[in-house]
């Protein structure tokens, strides 16, 4: 294929004297870097498919020399730049910087690498004179990554080389300062050094390989040599080779080495980073031996007007590939235009197939390093547009076609050199399908050589033709189709149905006539026999309109149309009739001579009528407080709850006769009573007094039929559990009064139920019972311990006073108008005797006081012994004995029972009487 291009490398370099220079000539060196200069006009046209090699793919040390050749990169770095022709001071001399170097030409890594040169490292102490080696930070060395100078700045600094966060396509090869903590337990921040290869590993780094770790050199620069040997080109593309990097500090070499698998163009540069720990770093390049790394630059071609590749007559345009060093500056221009003077190779664009003309070609690009399986960032586009055509569909009816309508009028249609006659750009589809009349479809669509391309349905042929992939010709006379319409197969039925007035197992209806023909041809059918008694009652034809006869309905309806050629005959019946009855149940209270009141009037019967095998169905009136008992339906059947399973009387009865039968569709409903719960509801008055109690729930006095009545015994059961729970649980409260379910005041429960009628009512049964309160009369304070203390043996008999640790008091709530007098007794109900210290349980033939306790001089028995007591109500708190003051409790102890280490314990109970 012909390849065209400007051969001529475009850049002038400084020669190897520039190495004599000294920092006074750094103004010089910074206006130096790489010059594009006019190329030949020797050139190459690009062929699609085709490939072609800028060559010129060797590194020379001169190259190494230009500060323009790289990108610096630095992160919290001051002062950063070149001091030499070969020097470049990283500018790290603070905390946590990082500064990479990379250059703008990338490594073939198939080929072997020599880089040499020298690093430099100073650190000052708090004196600000020179420092320990162990303080420098923390890493200075080489950078081998596959990214671009624009991703660098996130690496991650100090302990993390510089690499850490640019992933494992990037290595650090050089001195890592901070090795090995040298200080106690790891607590300062000193540190030996050691030569190491390191790969980003996340946020972090990873150590590959590492020398022994030494106390390096301040103040000093190190040579180093690292070379890269051995590589061998896997079948993924990558290249696996041996990277060893020699350090030289204080006259001694300090080597890491070890196997990569990098990707085949690598970027290089150097790379300095502190972290806690910093120092002044450089460093100087005094060899270089490698061949370029190179990417490829694809051209497409592409179609303006689709933005989609370049296709003309169908045939594709492949991209062409162009073989460049990185770093180069690549172009394509327009035929017969100059080249451009800033690119380092311009190759022409091809000339612009027939139908198509020269558009445009994107900017020349600067040829980049990038990460094998990520997206080439290498493109160069090359637009043609295409010129306009014209084309259009022309319409015919198949001859076989019977009563056609119009034909449809020609569809043109308009496009650019090489567009597809596609669905969607150009609405093909639609509009053509838009143009077939109901009932018919487009059978073929012939070229304007005579190609023809047929389906079984419109859409069927449409994508046979597009399927051949028709496009707009430079030929306006190729771009003419013809399109055959033939009449689709229409479909019809005759169904037959009885209206609602026919009766449930009629005779069978005539099986449905199927019809079919073509759109416009003949429709006719002949009507079957009825059974006798059975006529047709009218006719919907496939105009959706009703006629009397089936002759009427096809007079109309003659030939098959597009859409319904349905037609629907209704068969009529008579009218059936029935009635819906009541009756009592013979146990329902009130009737029959059964003990009770009628709570409802029995319902009135109803009449129910419809057609023959209508649906049946009726509301029965059912009474408050009553059910169905059973039901006698139309088959004869008698049905209670149950007799389907799950269903209840009406709902079988339903189930069972569900349509109207021809003869009498009566149904006899029997009612029977519903229990009902006859409860007793307790209120409390809340506003009546203190100490609330919460009301119980709901008693059930009885449970008896709608109507039955309620019986004594139950509502003195009642009346009983409302009493007991009174005492119980509302001590002070008692009853307002009773009001009945018609919320009518009763004294008492048996007259509420009297009043109410005695019975069972359909709907409540509540009776309420109201509580207020009366107060009430108890201890609010008793003794819990009377002592008489620890006494000393005597010769002598002895008495002695008991002390109280609570008073004894009485409170009354009582209202004046109910309190009544009360007394207070106490009575020795266990005798005070000699019981074990430990368990308190009493000892066998122990001492017992049972006839030596007093009170006020009486001697304690288990028989209650009034101390106190009034002759009137007393409401309000009382204190019968006051426990501050000397107490009326005596022991009386002779001198047998006075024992030495002995314990004794007795019980008292204190009763509170009040008059009723």
């Amino acid at each position: 294929m012909g390849k065209i291009k400007n051969l001529l490398k475009k850049s002038t370099n400084i020669g190897a004297s520039a190495l004599l220079l000294v920092s006074t000539l750094l103004p010089i060196l910074a206006l130096h870097g790489e010059t594009t200069v006019s190329a030949a006009n020797a050139t190459t046209t690009l062929s699609p498919g085709g490939s072609v090699d800028t060559g010129n793919h060797t590194w020379k040390l001169d190259d190494f020399r230009i500060p323009g050749n790289y990108t610096p990169v630095g992160k919290n770095t001051s002062g950063a730049g070149w001091t030499s022709i070969s020097t470049y001071d990283f500018g790290t001399d603070q905390r946590d910087a990082g500064s990479w170097l990379p250059f703008n030409g990338a490594m073939d890594m198939t080929q072997s690498i020599t880089v040499a040169g020298s690093t430099y490292a100073y650190s000052w102490n708090i004196l600000g004179i020179g420092g320990s080696g162990k303080t420098l930070g923390d890493a200075n060395g080489i950078l081998l990554t596959n990214l671009s100078s624009s991703q660098l700045s996130n690496g991650s600094t100090g302990g993390n080389l510089g690499v850490g966060n640019l992933g494992s396509g990037t290595y650090f090869i050089g001195n890592n300062y901070s090795y090995k903590n040298t200080t106690f337990l790891g607590l300062g921040s000193e540190y030996n050094t050691a030569t190491v290869i390191a790969q980003g590993d996340g946020g972090t780094k990873k150590v590959l390989n590492a020398s022994t770790d030494y106390t390096a050199k301040n103040n000093s620069s190190n040579s180093f040599f690292m070379t890269w040997t051995n590589p061998v080109l896997n079948s993924d593309g990558t290249v696996t080779g041996t990277m060893t990097y020699r350090s030289r500090n204080a006259g001694t070499d300090y080597i890491a080495s070890t196997q990569l698998t990098v990707q085949k163009s690598m970027s290089i540069g150097f790379m300095a980073a502190t972290g806690g720990n910093y120092s002044k770093m450089s460093v100087t390049v005094d060899l270089i031996t490698a061949s370029k790394g190179v990417q490829p630059v694809n051209v497409n071609y592409l179609n303006s007007a689709t933005g989609g590749q370049l296709s003309p007559k169908g045939s594709a345009w492949k991209n062409s590939t162009i073989t460049a060093n990185v770093g180069d500056k690549i172009g394509v221009v327009p035929q017969g235009n100059t080249t451009n003077t800033s690119d380092n190779y311009d190759y022409f664009a091809p000339i612009a197939p027939t139908g198509y003309t020269f558009k445009s070609t994107s900017s020349a690009v600067t040829v980049q390093n990038f990460p094998s399986g990520t997206a080439n960032p290498n493109q160069i586009n090359v637009s043609y547009t295409p010129l306009a055509q014209t084309g259009g569909f022309t319409f015919n009816y198949d001859p076989t076609a019977q009563r056609t309508p119009a034909v449809p009028t020609k569809l043109s249609v308009s496009g650019v050199t090489d567009q597809l006659f596609s669905p969607s750009s150009l609405n093909v589809q639609k509009n053509l399908t838009d143009k077939v009349p109901a009932g018919y479809y487009i059978s073929k669509i012939t070229s304007a050589s005579g190609k023809a391309t047929t389906g079984a349905t419109t859409d069927a042929t449409i994508k046979a033709f597009f399927a051949l992939n028709p496009s707009f010709d430079t030929t306006t006379a190729n771009n003419q189709y013809q399109v055959t319409l033939a009449p689709t197969n229409q479909l019809g039925q005759v169904s037959f149905a009885y209206n609602n007035s026919v009766p449930t197992n009629p005779p069978a209806l005539p099986n449905t006539i199927q019809l079919s023909g073509l759109t416009g041809s003949d429709l006719s059918f002949v009507m079957p026999t009825l059974e006798p008694g059975y006529v047709v009652s009218d006719v919907l034809g496939p105009d959706n309109q009703t006629y009397s006869s089936v002759t009427d309905a096809l007079k109309a309806n003659d030939h098959f149309i597009a859409g319904s050629n349905n037609f629907k005959v209704t068969i009529a019946a008579e009218k059936q009739t029935g009635t819906i009855s009541y009756n009592w149940a013979s146990n329902v209270p009130g009737q029959n001579g059964v003990a009770g009141e009628l709570q409802a009037i029995l319902p009135s019967s109803s009449s129910i009528w419809g057609y023959g095998g209508e649906q049946l169905s009726f509301a029965p009136n059912i009474p408050k407080g009553y059910a169905i008992d059973k039901v006698v339906a139309p088959d004869g059947k008698t049905y209670v709850d149950g007799s389907i399973q799950g269903m209840t009387a009406l709902e079988a009865a339903q189930v069972a006769n569900p349509r109207f039968i021809v003869g009498a569709n009566n149904f006899a409903i029997t009612l029977r009573a519903l229990s009902k719960d006859i409860t007793l509801q307790v209120n409390i008055d809340q506003s009546s007094g203190t100490g609330i109690p919460t009301a119980p729930q709901p008693y059930t006095i009885a449970t008896v039929l709608t109507g039955a009545p309620i019986y004594a015994t139950s509502i003195d059961k009642a009346q009983n559990w409302l009493n007991d729970w009174i005492t119980n649980n509302a001590s002070g409260w008692s009853i307002k009064d009773f009001l009945s379910p018609y919320r009518v005041s009763y004294g008492i429960l048996k007259d509420a139920v009297a009043g109410a009628g005695g019975v069972a009512f359909s709907e409540v049964n509540i009776y309420q019972a109201n509580l207020v309160y009366n107060g009430k009369i108890g201890f609010s304070s008793v003794p819990t311990k009377i002592d008489f203390g620890e006494n000393t043996i005597s010769s002598v008999e002895k008495s002695y006073q008991g002390v109280l640790d609570n008073s004894v008091v009485v409170s009354d709530t009582r209202a004046t108008s109910l309190a009544t007098p009360w007394t207070v007794s106490v009575a020795q109900t266990s005798p005070i005797q000699e019981v074990m210290s430990d368990t308190g349980a009493p000892v066998m033939g122990g001492i017992s006081f049972m006839n030596y306790f007093s009170y006020d001089g009486q001697v304690l028995t288990s028989n209650p012994q009034i101390i106190y007591s009034t002759t009137s109500g007393k409401t309000g708190d009382t204190v019968v004995i006051d426990g501050k003051s000397p107490s009326l409790f005596m022991l009386r102890v002779p001198i047998g029972f006075q024992k030495a280490d002995a314990n004794f314990k007795g019980t008292l109970s204190w009763t509170l009487t009040s008059a009723p």
